[in-house]
């Protein structure tokens, strides 16, 4: 009796393995919820304990599970594969807490096998060019020079060239790049394969290059426009498909860090243009600071890369406007003083 429930219990037993691997093998998408969840849970243990590593700023462990973590993934694909976005958000969380080039070294081996797999991460170029700029100046001019390839608008390898130039004056041709692109390009954004901001800006995807107005707030229908170009007013007419009541209006963008925005002469169309008091509006942002104001202008101060929305309140209702202009200006804030810049030019 004993040994007839042992066979059962057997025999069961080999039939549930054989039917979970059958059902494993034929059906794709319980399969890949399978792999999903257990990449999933693998990524999230680890970012947990790099994160502890980067509460006691532990660089030797962190590199060390990084790397780890790093062959693990090659294991299931190699080269670039659904782990390495999590790879690359735990190496900038690591790196978001490293200040000395100690620490920077200490994480060097990570930044090159990230850029083995993949050389199109525009912040892994960054923290390679600092890891490498004590011992091979050359290498790391290498991969500032990709890191601005891959966007000349984004501003931190600018100060990576800066740090750099201010401590020993090397990298010259790249400083004169600052001086020259930083202020006169912003097409783009962290741009390439596994940038981040690609995901983190909804309305742009990282693209400082264009700005839209909502009417009335409704951010579902949006109306687009190209910057023209930096540092100068340009003028931006927007028409409505049917004119209607207007109570306000928001400048949805994803300007550049560091950027001014400057608006004026803000007018309205119904059966006449109706030019804007600004000193009568109720203007607000997201995440923009206003550094001044009057009735014609005012100018915003962006602080950070993400999408942001400029707000303007109107304290009475126009009817059937049909139609919106403005001027605009987009300048940069300068990462340095003067005397950088200033100096190149004499010499």
């Amino acid at each position: 009796m004993f040994n007839k429930k042992i066979n059962i219990f057997i025999i069961s037993l080999i039939i549930i393995i054989v039917s979970a691997i059958t059902y494993f093998t034929i059906d794709s998408s319980f399969r890949r919820n399978v792999y999903n969840k257990l990449i999933g849970g693998y990524k999230l243990i680890n970012y947990h304990m790099i994160g502890s590593d980067t509460f006691y700023r532990d660089f030797d462990s962190a590199s060390e599970r990084i790397l780890k973590y790093i062959k693990f993934s090659q294991k299931f694909a190699e080269g670039i594969n659904d782990m390495l976005p999590g790879i690359i958000q735990s190496t900038d969380l690591i790196t978001s807490k490293a200040y000395t080039q100690d620490e920077f070294n200490k994480m060097q081996s990570v930044y090159v096998r990230i850029n083995e797999i993949t050389d199109d991460v525009y912040k892994n170029h960054i923290w390679l060019a600092r890891a490498l700029s004590d011992d091979d100046i050359e290498k790391s001019k290498k991969h500032l020079n990709k890191a601005l390839e891959l966007s000349k608008s984004s501003e931190e390898a600018y100060r990576e060239i800066i740090r750099i130039f201010s401590e020993n004056k090397e990298i010259i041709s790249l400083m004169k790049s600052y001086c020259y692109s930083y202020f006169n390009e912003f097409g783009g954004g962290n741009v390439g394969r596994l940038a981040t901001s690609q995901t983190e800006n909804p309305f742009f995807y990282g693209d400082n290059s264009n700005f839209a107005i909502s009417r009335n707030g409704n951010i579902k229908k949006l109306y687009s426009r190209l910057i023209n170009n930096l540092n100068v007013y340009n003028n931006y007419e927007f028409l409505f498909e049917d004119a209607g009541d207007f109570k306000k209006f928001y400048i949805l963008k994803n300007f550049s860090p560091g950027s001014k925005v400057s608006i004026k002469n803000i007018v309205i169309f119904n059966n006449q243009a109706n030019k804007l008091d600004l000193n009568k509006l109720i203007i607000h942002s997201l995440e923009s600071y206003i550094l001044n104001q009057n009735k014609d202008e005012v100018v915003f101060l962006t602080n950070n890369k993400y999408d942001d929305i400029l707000k303007f309140n109107l304290m009475e209702s126009y009817e059937q406007i049909k139609k919106i202009t403005f001027e605009l200006k987009l300048e940069r804030v300068s990462l340095v003083s003067n005397s950088a810049c200033r100096d190149l030019n004499e010499n």
